[in-house]
């Protein structure tokens, strides 16, 4: 019997079909992974399938039974559990208390039993293999450690369908094994498995079968073993991706635009000194835990108690806060996107929000002149939204991502940091920052821009920093070999 099957269900929003009719089926045993470029319907239709969002109309039967629409509480009785991109752990609580949140168990007197309690959560982190007290602030586990504990608590429940939503965005290479083994494990056990990522040699290496969405739609359904990464691509976008050949701009002999000495926030970033210039791009890779978004936070005012100097177009600058940043001509977008934008504004706002002193007159805001300029870097960055109007938090990731851009572009930065830009965006968007990051080069803004995957680093950079253990370790060119890089990374010096 079918595990999950959903049947031409519809979504649609003001101004957007965000699902067009979809069908999808997971067998028991399967891990069936969902791929399609940002806005395709992904996230709407795992929403729709755990409760959380009401469709509009379709049907959804789980091993045979027919699922009440728009109840999560009901999805999970029929055992349809989630875990998202952007987790949902409460960092005031423990681990343990997180793992069972929502199913504390009591004692005869109606109170918790909190040695009951942790036992069972130990019980539950034990399954996905992570070792840790179960009375440890979640606020204090690294990211990678915090996927396990949502994982976790996903398993709490009688399971019989995990859909996992780009699991492996901020996992090292060994942490996305230890998923793989979990992965494999469910599947043992007759567990169904819905798995969204954009890493298409993962999902190629993971998967059973492959469905392919397309502006809320359904492309197709193939077997993993049938295609190749070029086949997916072409798939999601409509078009053939180009193989993307080495198309930086020349070697920047600009004046230097930012110069730090010393820049430090012990004891996750030892003393950085570093030097860009005027349209160059200045990548820094390093494995999840080396300091990147330390480094990138520290920068931009995001940190306490950091050290160091900092110039800014050869002017010594003081940056305790992120005002003092853009003041000095910084921009900053990181890897978590929910943290670039503010998801009720509009898009105009969004992108008006560092400029807001010059399309004022006193406290009056002139909003003409604020549409008109929101909707030239709409166009200008190919920002897909019905208007300017539209919420900030419903466009998609990879369009988000360009929102923030489009503010730093708009308030005149002199100085981009980047930090794993794209981290979770489907390969069209990538394509398309790419081409972005390359324009704003050549424009003469200086990047600094650290990431996660050296393959972006050595098609973007002039010079390719390597970070480990919060220190920069090794300068390289971008034709430096892959072995060397990584080795370095690795904490391998020679």
């Amino acid at each position: 019997m079918t595990l999950l099957d959903v049947r031409t269900v519809r979504k649609t929003y003001p101004g957007a079909v965000a699902l067009g009719g979809v069908d999808f089926a997971v067998e028991p045993g399967e891990v069936h992974a969902l791929l399609g470029e940002n806005g395709a319907g992904k996230s709407t239709l795992m929403k729709v399938i755990a409760g959380s969002v009401t469709p509009d109309a379709g049907q959804i039967d789980v091993d045979g039974r027919r699922l009440p629409l728009g109840s999560p509480q009901v999805a999970r009785e029929h055992g349809v559990a989630i875990v998202y991109q952007e987790l949902s752990l409460v960092p005031s609580l423990s681990v343990g208390e997180n793992v069972l949140l929502g199913r504390w168990p009591l004692t005869r007197t109606r109170t918790v039993g909190w040695d009951r309690l942790h036992e069972e959560a130990a019980q539950h982190l034990a399954r996905v293999g992570l070792d840790v007290r179960t009375r440890t602030s979640v606020r204090t586990l690294r990211i990678a450690d915090r996927q396990l504990v949502e994982i976790a608590k996903a398993l709490c429940d009688h399971v019989r369908l995990l859909m996992l939503d780009e699991p492996t965005s901020a996992l090292s290479e060994r942490e996305a094994e230890r998923l793989f083994g979990i992965i494999h494990e469910l599947r043992a056990e007759g567990v169904g498995v819905v798995y969204v990522s954009h890493m298409l040699a993962e999902v190629l290496r993971v998967a059973d079968r492959i469905t392919v969405l397309r502006d809320g739609r359904t492309v197709d359904t193939v077997r993993a073993g049938d295609v190749l990464e070029a086949d997916l691509a072409q798939m999601m976008v409509g078009r053939r991706i180009s193989a993307q050949p080495d198309q930086r701009v020349a070697a920047a002999d600009g004046d230097l635009a930012l110069r730090t000495r010393g820049l430090a926030c012990r004891p996750r970033l030892q003393p950085v000194d570093l030097e860009l210039r005027k349209g160059e791009v200045v990548g820094v890779f390093g494995f999840v835990g080396a300091g990147r978004t330390r480094l990138a936070r520290t920068l931009f005012g995001l940190e306490p108690d950091a050290a160091g100097t900092v110039e800014v177009s050869g002017k010594r600058v003081r940056i305790t806060s992120p005002a003092d940043a853009v003041a000095a001509g910084l921009g900053y977008l990181g890897d978590d996107r929910a943290l670039g934008i503010v998801p009720a504004m509009s898009v105009a706002e969004n992108i008006t929000l560092a400029s807001m002193g010059r399309l004022s007159r006193g406290p009056v805001l002139d909003v003409r002149k604020q549409r008109e300029l929101a909707s030239r870097y709409i166009d200008e960055l190919a920002i897909r939204a019905s208007s300017p109007d539209q919420p900030a938090g419903t466009l998609s990731g990879g369009n988000q991502q360009k929102v923030v851009l489009a503010r730093w572009l708009c308030s005149g930065v002199r100085v981009l940091v980047l930090d794993d830009p794209m981290r979770g965006i489907d390969v069209g968007a990538k394509e398309e920052i790419m081409r972005l990051v390359r324009q704003l080069a050549a424009d003469g803004i200086a990047i600094l821009y650290l990431t996660s995957e050296l393959k972006e680093a050595k098609a973007l950079a002039h010079r390719v920093l390597v970070m480990a253990g919060g220190r920069i370790v090794r300068a390289a060119t971008a034709d430096a070999s892959d072995d060397q890089i990584m080795a370095a990374a690795g904490g391998v010096h020679g």
